[in-house]
């Protein structure tokens, strides 16, 4: 009985430890991944802020600009590889309900490395020919402390996001990345900007110029610092920060008007609801990677020891019983005693 309780407890101890082996190395990365349904909207705010009106032909300043982007995970699309996310932003004038610019994006990336990919529609401004690289909605689970090629929707291409240190974000320690674009074209204003609009004295001196129309040939050129930070973890966001100029530059190369000067920085609230997100995806990891494997070949290996103890048998003594001749002799000398005269007193 002993034995066989002790091959049981140790058949049981041998399959936690190979459990807890193959839930470390093998089930913790397929689980862990981008989720498939996935929702999260996050505001950022800019304050003394300058755009340019396109109703009125005229620039706005010291005005406070909000940004909300909304994310939704489309799970049809999605697959055990890869997620595929929209995301859509609205940059708005608050006090006079003005749509200042719009951005969207339908990304599909690696649910693990955050790479993206051009494939199941993925899109900027509704445009599937953009070959979207590098990352962008998702970094990688685990992020390190390197340079990343990180895609910006503005130029419509990825730029070098630089790690430039760590900081706490409402008690998380998170990666900041530093992606400078420099001055770059992003589209060419069509019909022209009106000539007076950029101040130009002689605008029939200038390329591009319109006789009919009075108009300009202007290119509208982007430039920007986008901050962000990362929860090494789980590769999402906790925060952000972009510091944008636009630009309209006609063709002889001359800058003539500010479109648009804002510093865009996410809300306390908007942080806090990253970082809660965060928290619970990082728990989840911690679960999967450490304490359910180290927990489970714990158990495992005081099984296999306990099992080992009761199936292996112990050193036992042995009695030797008396022989046959040994036997009858005793009982002779037995009787010849019986025999034997006793002396009286």
């Amino acid at each position: 009985m002993r034995r066989n309780v002790g091959l049981v407890l140790t058949g049981a101890g041998a399959f936690f430890l190979a459990f807890a082996a193959l839930l470390r190395f093998y089930v913790a990365d397929q689980v862990i991944a981008a989720p498939a349904n996935f929702f999260q909207q996050s505001t950022l705010e800019a304050t003394n802020a300058s755009y340019l009106d396109t109703a009125t032909l005229k620039v706005r300043k010291g005005v406070h600009l909000r940004a909300v982007n909304t994310i939704r995970g489309d799970v049809r699309a999605a697959s055990g590889k890869i997620a595929v996310w929209d995301s859509f932003t609205s940059i708005e004038d608050p006090a006079t309900k003005k749509s200042v610019e719009i951005q969207q994006q339908r990304a599909a990336f690696d649910r693990r490395t955050g790479t993206l990919y051009n494939v199941r529609g993925a899109s900027v401004g509704g445009d599937t020919s953009v070959r979207q690289s590098g990352v962008g909605l998702f970094w990688p689970i685990g992020v390190k402390k390197q340079t990343y090629q990180y895609f910006d929707l503005s130029t419509k291409r990825p730029w070098p996001a630089t790690f430039e240190g760590e900081e706490r974000i409402h008690g998380v320690r998170a990666y900041r990345f530093v992606q400078r674009i420099p001055p770059t074209v992003t589209e060419s204003v069509k019909g022209g900007v009106p000539a007076a609009l950029l101040k130009v004295k002689k605008p029939k001196r200038l390329p591009g110029y319109d006789k009919k129309t009075g108009n300009v040939a202007a290119d509208r050129v982007y430039d920007a610092t986008v901050t962000l930070w990362v929860d090494p973890r789980t590769g999402g966001q906790v925060s952000q920060e972009q510091r944008i100029r636009t630009v309209l530059r006609t063709r002889d190369g001359v800058d003539r008007l500010v479109a648009g000067d804002l510093d865009l920085k996410m809300t306390d609230a908007s942080q806090k609801s990253l970082v809660h997100v965060n928290k619970s995806q990082a728990l989840k990891i911690t679960l999967l990677r450490m304490v359910l494997p180290l927990g489970g070949a714990a158990l495992g290996l005081v099984l296999l020891v306990v099992g080992l103890v009761l199936a292996i048998p112990g050193r036992q003594t042995i009695i030797p019983l008396p022989d046959a001749a040994e036997d009858d002799k005793t009982k002779a000398d037995g009787l010849s005693s019986a025999a034997r005269p006793r002396s009286g007193g």
